[in-house]
């Protein structure tokens, strides 16, 4: 038996088979690799359609770019935390599966350190994987039939330390130096029937880097209107891999050999975005993103790997001046965002994509701090050729808390 990547390859044929039951809270296809790629878009960014490339930071991080951490209010320390709710609909041709989930979501913060440097640290997600498909099997030579259930959960997160520097006005460079780390369990579960007893088929999967990733951003003023650049840039790089493979028959756990470890590659990514934004009113932008798949071979059945490209707007718009006087109704933040995704995946020659639209709006109080609240809802996939295709409704919820050192004019 080829035990290398076996949860995959039998997935891959019960995607198109008839009998398929999907249960999916986050996404069957996060099955590949690492799972689904975090799109790194924190709190305001959601409710932006994940646009923020040419953002700079200010009332929230913004991890899209680590040249905008000089935006971060100056002799202040800026922390944020962020949780989501989700409610998931899969379905196919035969079926369709309802579940719901909440999770705790990231830790950032900010700190101002001097005009030319600024610096940001925390955890945020890097992958997730979060699937169970169910199916119908038969003992060979019997007429015995039993249920199978392929699971998968857990994912990668990253923790990161990033720093922004100005080289001449207008013009900021940064990085972010990451640890990425975590585990994936896949798991094959055979249910007891007749005189077949049933197996558990599991596989811990374990993976870790060091990652870099830059970025630049370059802004000009003309009559009271602010216009900015950004551009990033992630190299290719390959995880430190480790599969631990057991099978486990009538109480008995035994350990399986592996002809070989298979290393997780993540791509090559390069983005870009323009911005403009007059004041605190308003502010709106647009990004696009390569992801270099192409160059990755998952080396799966009836699977195919393109590069993907993803574009997004967002706009922001409020109608107070930030005056500590105005009313509590004017400072409002009142945010619209849209994304489009052509997907690295393509299943069968169908590509696997996806898209979504979020509105949002953003809640001061304590003169600077901000409660941000979202909700997004999105597709992805098709039912074309038997395949799955999910729908989604997201809740975000993100505060970002501000400390001054100084009296400072804001």
């Amino acid at each position: 038996m080829n035990k290398k990547n076996i949860f995959i390859r039998a997935i891959i044929v019960l995607i198109f088979a008839g009998s398929l039951n999907a249960q999916v809270k986050n996404s069957i296809y996060s099955m590949f690799g690492v799972g689904q790629l975090s799109d790194n878009s924190f709190g305001i960014n959601k409710s932006l359609g994940g646009t923020g490339i040419a953002f700079q930071s200010g009332r929230s991080i913004n991890y899209l770019n680590p040249a905008s951490y000089l935006g971060i209010l100056p002799n202040s320390f800026n922390m944020e935390l962020g949780a989501y709710g989700i409610y998931s609909k899969s379905e196919n041709a035969n079926t369709s599966q309802a579940d719901g989930d909440i999770k705790f979501s990231y830790f950032s913060a900010g700190y101002y350190c001097t005009v030319w440097w600024a610096l940001s640290f925390g955890i945020v997600p890097f992958s997730s994987v979060d699937y169970v498909v169910n199916s119908n099997d038969e003992v060979g030579g019997e007429l015995t039939s039993f249920e199978k259930k392929f699971t998968g959960t857990g994912g990668l997160n990253r923790v990161y330390v990033g720093n922004s520097f100005n080289i001449f006005e207008g013009l900021s460079v940064g990085f972010n130096a990451s640890y990425i780390f975590g585990h994936i369990t896949q798991t094959e579960t055979a249910s007891s029937s007749g005189s077949f007893s049933g197996y558990e088929l599991k596989n811990e999967r374990s993976a870790q880097s060091l990652y870099l990733d830059y970025g630049i951003q370059y802004s000009v003023t003309n009559n009271h209107w602010l216009y900015t650049i950004g551009v990033t840039y992630g190299a290719s790089k390959k995880l430190n891999t480790t599969d631990d493979l057991e099978f486990i028959y009538n109480g008995e756990t035994n350990p399986l050999e592996q002809d070989e470890q298979l290393n997780i590659k993540i791509p090559q990514k390069l983005g870009f975005g323009i911005s403009v934004k007059k004041g605190n009113n308003f502010r709106a932008g647009s990004d696009y993103e390569l992801g270099k798949w192409s160059t990755i071979n998952f080396s799966y059945p009836n699977l195919d790997t393109k590069n993907s490209n993803r574009f997004s707007v967002g706009i922001e718009y409020s109608s107070g001046e930030n005056k500590r006087d105005e009313s509590w109704f004017k400072s409002l933040f009142y945010r619209f965002g849209a994304n489009y995704k052509n997907s690295y995946l393509q299943i069968d020659n169908t590509p696997i994509n996806s898209k979504g639209i979020s509105f949002g709006i953003g809640i001061p109080f304590d003169k600077i701090s901000i409660l941000n609240l979202s909700v997004e809802y999105g597709e992805e996939g098709t039912l074309n050729k038997g395949l799955i295709k999910n729908s989604y409704w997201m809740f975000y919820l993100n505060i970002s808390l501000y400390e001054f050192w100084s009296t400072v004019s804001r």
